[in-house]
């Protein structure tokens, strides 16, 4: 439950209350939601004195036609993760920036510790204003820097008739109804909003009929591929197939059968307590970012399931990329998603069910001539996409909507 300030999904009493309407109506208690926060955002722009602080900073100001984006991270330069495979996502949508439009055109901005909400709003407004910023990129889910809050139409409220800018807000967990809720206050607020989502397709789904970004594969940078590289050159495929993730029980019962035909299956090879076969096991030791990848580089194939915990909707998930990009063959249950990048049957391979993983593994163990042409293309395709998916992703939909570019 996020503090003052956050999103507050409605208690079960009100739940069931509203059952009935809520039939009726299906989106009730989203309409409820911003009835409620429409009055308590005017209550914090007016205790927080953002008239006050802001009033020298007229409507409109226009913004350059020169590109340069500022970044707001999740977790900034204060989270030890903030390095070069690291596994900080958004050090790696700030590197992939840099290595996309160039380091020249990309600023980050951070709130200080402790700073109050509003005095970092200002801070952040008078920066896009001064540095003559086109575009804003700030994770749409939360506050950053592990605040517990949301805050973002606030600030959105007073920025966007002041500043001609473009607000892309990047979405992880947009399978969450009362994640994406929040994020379309956002987008109906402005049409200068973009929606990037990470897992899912969401055109329409802020505004009907209006074209958003995604899915998109989340980057990662060259620099990180580089380090990468080092790490895994000269290590041998050791396991026939891999499963990095959590166990439940059906998992464990798809392991157990690839090992009943005699499949070397390495389970979460990356951990250092070695194996475990249970819930609980899998979750704990987790490894640095640099030894996640040599577990997939040292894998011929490795095991993806693409439906979100939220619910029965798949995902596109990262590791399809960071799999492939060290030459280890995807294969997923996943419809729709990971096809608009990778080719089946020639880049991944495709089951429906856990039931069909050993036949699947066995078929590309008979043709190691096809497996060795799937890892290669399939690295091919991933170190073309690595950056080009997320940012070029983007720059496709600005163009979509007509909005300014992010390349000159």
């Amino acid at each position: 439950m996020l503090s003052e300030g956050g999103v507050t999904p409605p208690s079960t009493f009100r739940a069931k209350v509203g059952r009935l309407a809520q039939r009726a109506l299906p989106n009730l208690d989203e309409w409820q939601w911003n009835r409620s926060r429409d009055a308590e955002a005017a209550r914090l722009v007016r205790e927080r004195g953002y008239t006050s602080r802001l009033a020298d900073i007229p409507d409109s100001v226009s913004v350059a036609t020169t590109p340069r984006l500022v970044i707001v991270p999740k977790d900034g330069p204060t989270y030890d993760n903030w390095k070069v495979a690291g596994g900080n996502f958004f050090f790696e949508i700030s590197q992939a920036a840099r290595e996309y439009v160039g380091a020249e055109t990309v600023d980050l901005f951070s709130p200080r510790l402790d700073e109050p909400v509003a005095e970092w709003h200002e801070r952040l407004i008078r920066h896009l204003i001064d540095t003559e910023a086109t575009h804003l990129m700030v994770m749409a889910e939360t506050d950053p820097d592990g605040a517990e809050t949301w805050n973002w139409d606030i600030l959105w409220s007073q920025l966007a008739p002041r500043w001609g800018g473009v607000m892309l807000g990047v979405v992880f967990d947009s399978a969450y109804r009362w994640i994406s809720i929040p994020v379309r206050r956002l987008a109906r607020m402005n049409d200068r909003f973009v929606l990037v989502d990470i897992c899912m397709p969401m055109d329409g789904s802020m505004v009907a009929g209006r074209p958003e970004v995604g899915p998109v594969n989340m980057p990662v940078s060259n620099l990180t591929m580089a380090e990468v590289d080092a790490r895994v050159a000269g290590l041998p495929k050791i396991y026939d197939v891999s499963f990095l993730g959590s166990l439940y029980p059906q998992r464990v019962e798809m392991i157990e059968a690839l090992r009943a035909r005699g499949v070397n299956v390495a389970v979460n090879p990356h951990h250092s307590s070695g194996e475990v076969l249970d819930l609980a096991g899998s979750r704990v030791h987790q490894p640095g970012y640099v030894d996640y990848m040599a577990g997939l580089a040292q894998s011929h194939m490795t095991i993806n399931f693409g439906r979100s915990s939220a619910g029965d909707f798949f995902q596109l998930k990262t590791r399809i990329l960071e799999a492939e990009l060290v030459g280890c063959v995807i294969l997923t249950d996943d419809v729709d998603r990971t096809e608009r990048f990778w080719v089946p049957g020639e880049e991944y391979g495709y089951f429906e069910t856990p039931e069909d993983v050993p036949d699947l593994v066995a078929s590309l163990l008979s043709d190691p001539e096809r497996l060795a042409r799937m890892q290669e293309a399939g690295k091919q395709r991933a170190r073309a996409i690595n950056i080009a998916s997320f940012w070029g992703g983007i720059e496709d939909g600005l163009h979509r909507r007509s909005l300014p570019a992010l390349k000159s």
